[in-house]
C-alpha cells in the first residue's frame, strides 16, 4: 500500500514537472530551429532578451509595408538610433524592408494584422540572432481611427500607415516623418516591457487609466504617442519624444538582473 502511494507520487511530481518544462521562458531563448513558436506570446515577454545580450547578441527587425506606405529613412534611422542607446547587443541591429501587394483588408482587425503576419512574416529567431516584425498597413485601425500604432505580439506591432499620412504634412502638423518616428519608437517601447508590462516599474509611473502607459506626457511612452492626439504636441518639434527618467530606469534594472 505505501509502495502505490509513492507510486502516486511520483507520477503527481513527473507530471508537474513536465507541464512546466513545456512553457516556454523568455529567459531560455528558445532559439531552436526557426523559432516560430517564441514569436507568439503576450508584448512584453520578450523584454530581457530584446535589452540584454545573455541569450541573444543580435537583433534584425523585418519591416513589411503595403505599397504605397514605405517608411520613411528618417523613422528607420531614430528607430536603430533609440535602440543602439538602449539595448546591448554587440552583433549589431539590422532593420530590412519589403513591400507586399495590398492584403485589401482595411479597415484591420487584430486577426487581420495578425493574418498578414503569418502570410508574410520571414525573420525569426536564427541562433543569437533575435528577430522583430513590423507591418505598415494601409487602412485604418478597425478599433478606432485615431490609433496610429499597436503592439500586439511578444516580436511584433503594426503602423496605420494611412492615419499616419492623415495626421502629417499639413499646417501645425509634423512632418510625416516625425511622427511615423515617434508611433515607431513608441511601439517598440511596449516590445521593451514599457510600462509596468514586462518590465517592472522602479518608481510607480504607470498611468493606469491609459493601460501600460506612463504618466509624464512628455515621456515617450504617454498614451498620445500612439495616436492623434500627439500631432499638436509635435507641431514645431524636429525629434520625437525621448524615454523619461523613469522608463530609462525600468529598462537598466532589467537589463541588469
Amino acid at each position: 500500500m505505501k509502495y502505490n502511494y509513492l507510486i502516486i507520487i511520483a507520477l503527481i511530481l513527473g507530471m508537474v514537472s513536465c507541464s512546466e518544462d513545456d512553457t516556454p521562458s523568455p529567459d531560455s531563448g528558445d532559439n531552436g530551429g526557426d523559432g516560430q513558436s517564441y514569436h507568439k506570446h503576450e508584448v512584453g515577454w520578450s523584454a530581457r532578451d530584446l535589452l540584454a545580450s545573455e541569450n541573444y547578441s543580435g537583433l534584425t527587425i523585418e519591416i513589411i509595408y503595403a505599397e504605397g506606405y514605405e517608411p520613411t529613412q528618417e523613422a528607420l534611422d531614430n528607430l536603430k538610433n533609440l535602440l543602439q542607446n538602449r539595448i546591448n547587443k554587440p552583433e549589431g541591429i539590422t532593420i530590412s524592408t519589403t513591400a507586399i501587394s495590398s492584403p485589401g483588408l482595411a479597415p484591420y482587425s487584430l486577426d487581420d494584422i495578425q493574418q498578414v503576419e503569418e502570410n508574410n512574416r520571414s525573420a525569426f529567431n536564427n541562433g543569437d540572432n533575435l528577430a522583430v516584425y513590423g507591418f505598415i498597413a494601409d487602412g485604418k485601425y478597425e478599433q478606432s481611427d485615431n490609433v496610429l500604432g499597436v503592439a500586439y505580439r511578444n516580436t511584433s506591432f503594426a503602423l496605420f500607415g494611412s492615419q499616419i499620412e492623415e495626421n502629417s504634412g499639413g499646417l501645425n502638423e509634423p512632418s510625416k516623418a516625425l511622427l511615423e518616428s515617434t508611433v515607431t519608437n513608441h511601439e517598440l517601447g511596449h516590445l521593451l516591457g514599457l510600462v509596468n508590462n514586462g518590465t517592472p516599474m522602479q518608481n510607480d509611473h504607470q498611468d493606469e487609466e491609459n493601460g501600460h502607459h506612463c504618466d509624464n506626457d512628455q515621456c515617450l511612452m504617454y498614451w498620445a504617442a500612439e495616436t492623434g492626439d500627439i500631432v499638436s504636441s509635435l507641431a514645431g518639434s524636429d525629434n520625437p519624444p525621448p524615454f523619461d527618467d523613469n522608463c530609462k530606469a525600468d529598462l537598466q534594472a532589467i537589463e541588469e538582473q
